[in-house]
């Protein structure tokens, strides 16, 4: 066996293995290959499709490999449903020859079906069931929760913006404590002060310091990080001995309320934090929303209905593409991003009077390019037509309550006419 076969039969291998489904075309847009993932979501077998043209089946789908074939420009992450309930995310590429002249394309689907239907699932709590502190992390509710029953210090560290003020916030609330919850910003202090505003001051005129304020609550330390090392020591020691002087003072003053601290991610947390007080406390990374795919819809329920709430409106919904939107931003500026692009979709959603936000009615940093945008300027009126009596049946459909004689009296045509449609449109 040569060695172009045998790569042949790799790349035939590996395209097999994938779960995604792959679709090659040649330059005349006829298919080339068509794998196993490929008949699962589309129930269109090999046999039926290879050599056969694309715009056959898929139009939309044709148009768009047409046009990355004739750019040279790929696509990214382009959202589109083929049919009712099935949900695909395609990238698609142009297939050169050595001399960079196009000989095909092909187009990689993946199948986000069944996330946006749970997340849909999540999304809609049942009536009168109460919304969970979405903040949390779901994997950390409960270890949280309990080191802070305990009463050991706490430490979150993690990335701006992830929540970690929310959950000391959460932590406090849900705790039973009679005492306040008090904040101190480490980084905002200037460090001659930051001694006497922590401790207290005892001389000639005594004031009190933010663990005095705390007592029976929780005193929240935010970026400790900053603090300088014989500030840091100086903590360490309190949290060992849960006993501390006040500036200017000899007696020893009991610790009485919960310490809670915040620093930057802990990857590089060595060089930031004196191993005395890394130590003092139970360190917790909160994840940044990146990594908490299965936590955006519950927060996104929460962003909108809070936004909706303070401008007395409805929460709207958030449809198929806008949760598969939501899913592929990587929100880098973690919950801060998130609720302000709810509230921009909010607003979006007023001006437009609906009651459900698309991908389009996202900031523009968080949209999704769909399919039906990629091709509506070349696609034949014909196939407008049809795609818009496929969504008057729905309606219909949903309408009547899946009563197919009420809705085809509804359309004004037969029922053996709405079975036939149902059967063409992939209504079933």
């Amino acid at each position: 066996m040569g060695k172009s076969e045998i790569m042949e039969a790799v790349l035939g291998g590996l395209l097999g293995a994938m779960n995604d489904a792959v679709t090659v075309i040649d330059s005349e847009g006829a298919v080339m290959y068509w794998n196993r993932v490929a008949e699962e979501t589309y129930g269109i077998t090999g046999d039926d499709i290879i050599g056969r043209k694309i715009g056959d089946f898929f139009q939309r789908e044709s148009i768009m490999l047409f046009q990355v074939m004739e750019s040279g420009r790929a696509v990214h992450q382009v959202y589109h449903e083929p049919r009712p309930g099935v949900h695909v995310m395609i990238n698609a590429a142009p297939v050169t020859d050595a001399s960079g002249k196009p000989i095909g394309a092909l187009s990689i689907e993946r199948d986000i079906s069944s996330y946006v239907r749970l997340s849909a699932e999540m999304y809609h709590h049942p009536e009168g069931q109460p919304l969970l502190p979405a903040v949390f992390p779901s994997a950390l509710r409960e270890p949280l929760r309990t080191v802070f029953s305990l009463g050991q210090p706490l430490l979150l560290a993690g990335e701006a913006g992830v929540g970690r003020t929310s959950i000391a916030e959460w932590l406090h609330r849900s705790s039973g404590r009679t005492g306040r919850f008090v904040m101190v910003s480490c980084s905002t202090v200037p460090e001659g002060m930051l001694e006497a505003e922590l401790f207290g001051y005892q001389g000639v005129e005594e004031r009190a310091g933010k663990l005095d304020l705390a007592a029976e609550g929780t005193l929240y330390l935010k970026d400790i990080d900053a603090l300088a090392p014989s500030m840091q020591e100086r903590l360490a020691g309190m949290l060992r001995v849960s006993r501390y002087e006040r500036l200017g003072g000899t007696a020893s003053v009991p610790l009485q309320c919960r310490v809670c601290g915040s620093v930057g991610p802990a990857a590089d947390l060595k060089e930031r934090l004196l191993p005395s007080l890394r130590y003092a406390f139970q360190l917790y990374e909160v994840p940044p929303l990146r990594d908490r795919k299965q936590d955006l819809p519950e927060l996104c329920r929460l962003f909108l209905h809070r936004a909706a709430s303070q401008a007395g409106l409805t929460g709207p919904e958030l449809m198929p593409d806008a949760m598969a939107a939501v899913s592929a931003c990587d929100w880098p500026g973690n919950l801060t991003q998130l609720r302000n692009a709810m509230e921009y979709a909010v607003a979006a959603a007023a001006a437009a009077g609906t009651g459900a936000v698309t991908s389009a009615q996202l900031p523009e940093y968080a949209r999704l390019t769909t399919l039906n945008e990629l091709t509506d300027p070349d696609l034949p009126l014909s196939v407008h037509s049809g795609e818009w009596e496929r969504a008057r049946i729905a309606e219909m459909l949903e309408r009547a309550g899946g009563n197919k004689a009420k809705a085809a009296r509804m359309l004004g045509i037969s029922r053996g006419a709405l079975y036939y449609k149902m059967r063409q449109y992939g209504l079933e």
